[in-house]
């Protein structure tokens, strides 16, 4: 394989032999993520020179990746992508490193400012915020209780409920039906603009309903006069409304 079918991604504060390998699986979980193809993309090892990670690309596959990685600072890049970047990140600001990939020896494609933009945290406290989620963890001996909460996407969300009565109610939908919950969110608003909810405090919440949208289309047809039951495909009518189609 040519270099073209190499990339690269460098952690500048880390050589091969201080680089944790429980860090080194986290590191490759979002290169993973971030790349994409994952059939195509195969880790090769990790070279000398700081600590650089390089990865074997299978060659009709190059351009996808490259093309996806320089469309991640934009506005029309991968949703996926952009979230494994800033995963990427937040790691490397945790390492105090900077990070970047290269296509072989050429030049970089796409930079990670990590400890540069540390500092630069805007936070905004006290600002209302409602986020869904299934409880993926709760438990603790305070009186503020912590809590997890993972969203249909996979982004998991540290939150906290004050009180260990409401955190035991709380607790019957552990594992459960997803919830959406209501409360005081701290943001951080990092300097290229993206904003991130570092925590939730929950003062209200309430069951969601898991039902298949076929069912509750359903059941909607079936109350006389609100134009859903004279549609020739509610289904449809309903996956346009929410972007789906």
């Amino acid at each position: 394989m040519n270099s073209s079918g190499k990339l690269v991604f460098r952690i500048d504060s880390f050589t091969p032999e201080t680089l944790p390998m429980a860090r080194l699986a986290e590191y490759l979980v979002e290169l993973a993520r971030l790349y994409g193809n994952e059939s195509a993309v195969h880790f090769d090892k990790v070279k000398r020179g700081s600590a650089l990670l390089q990865v074997n690309i299978d060659e009709p596959a190059v351009p996808l990746v490259v093309r996806r990685l320089k469309m991640v600072p934009t506005s029309e890049g991968d949703t996926q992508a952009k979230k494994a970047f800033q995963a990427i990140d937040k790691l490397l600001r945790v390492d105090n490193a900077v990070g970047s990939i290269t296509a072989g020896t050429r030049s970089k494609i796409l930079e990670f400012p990590g400890r540069r933009a540390a500092e630069d945290l805007v936070f905004l406290v006290s600002q209302p915020t409602t986020i869904d989620g299934v409880v993926i963890k709760i438990g603790g001996k305070d009186e503020t209780i912590p809590v997890m909460l993972r969203d249909q996407e996979g982004v998991v969300f540290n939150c906290q409920i004050k009180g260990q009565a409401r955190a035991k109610e709380l607790s019957r939908f552990f594992l459960g039906a997803p919830i959406r919950a209501h409360g005081t969110g701290k943001w951080k608003r990092y300097p290229d603009g993206r904003w991130e909810l570092d925590s939730l405090f929950i003062q209200d919440y309430e069951e969601l309903d898991n039902s298949p949208a076929e069912e509750v289309l359903s059941a909607i047809t079936q109350i006389a006069g609100n134009g859903w039951k004279s549609m020739e495909d509610p289904l449809g009518a309903w996956r346009k409304l929410r972007g789906v189609e």
